[in-house]
């Protein structure tokens, strides 16, 4: 059975689009709310580049494959600002970023304050144009927000929305109208908190599992391991032959 959609011109937005899949019901989210994402948030999508770059300071670059579950995970250590190749975000300790493409990995993660801890100094962050980074409005905490926007029912809206042929994404004026509950709201301060927590657990855990395995590396490097490999590797491997066995029984 088909579905069936009206529309006042003036609900078109920016375009006047009528592609079918812009009213697909499944990008509702269905909640009682008072206030959308767009009240609580800012959503900057400013690009900054190597050739606009002003400070000194390292850039640590993230992309897409960084951000999972909630949280930034890397391995790699900020560059010099010309190596930024294309544009990208400037991002701030306490936003959130989330990724426009394929929602289904859960690209959603809080930039945390010790990203900006890498080098002496400090370093500065920056994400793919492929994320958009959202900002809390009016002291609003948007770290509050990571467990909503990982929801089942905002993902699946968010998969709903999706445009485009080859690298299909969601856009804007969608996350900006996701409709935020009031329980949501209302503890949004002590889910920022846990949020931070957690990121800050995590943090500890990397660094000690960073830790463990230098430990390790440093103890196959040492002279005394390294002596006793040459002397296993140095020994030749005696062959007994079958008859030696007879023999000896």
């Amino acid at each position: 059975m088909g579905i069936h959609v009206l529309r006042r011109v003036a609900d078109l937005g920016n375009g006047l689009v009528l592609a079918p899949e812009r009213f697909d019901p499944r990008r509702r989210v269905e909640v009682v709310a008072r206030r959308c994402l767009a009240d609580v948030v800012d959503i900057v999508d400013e690009n900054v580049s190597a050739s606009g770059w002003k400070s000194p300071d390292a850039v640590l670059i993230l992309d897409t494959t960084h951000a999972y579950q909630g949280f930034v995970v890397f391995r790699h250590d900020p560059v010099p600002p010309a190596s930024m190749g294309s544009a990208k975000r400037r991002v701030q300790a306490g936003d959130v970023i989330i990724s426009r493409l394929r929602p289904y990995l859960h690209q959603v993660a809080l930039v945390d304050q010790a990203l900006f801890r890498l080098r002496p100094g400090g370093n500065t962050v920056v994400v793919s144009t492929e994320f958009f980074v959202l900002r809390g409005r009016d002291g609003r905490d948007a770290a509050g927000l990571v467990p909503f926007l990982l929801s089942e029912r905002v993902q699946a809206a968010l998969a709903a929305g999706q445009e485009g042929g080859h690298h299909p994404r969601f856009r804007k004026e969608l996350l900006q109208s996701l409709p935020v509950p009031e329980r949501v709201a209302r503890k949004l301060s002590q889910t920022a908190k846990q949020m931070r927590r957690l990121a800050a657990a995590l943090r500890r855990s990397l660094l000690a599992s960073r830790w463990l395995v230098a430990r390790v590396e440093a103890e196959m490097a040492t002279p005394a391991l390294a002596s006793a490999r040459r002397s296993v590797e140095d020994t030749p491997c005696r062959k007994t032959s079958r008859s030696s066995i007879i023999s000896r029984r």
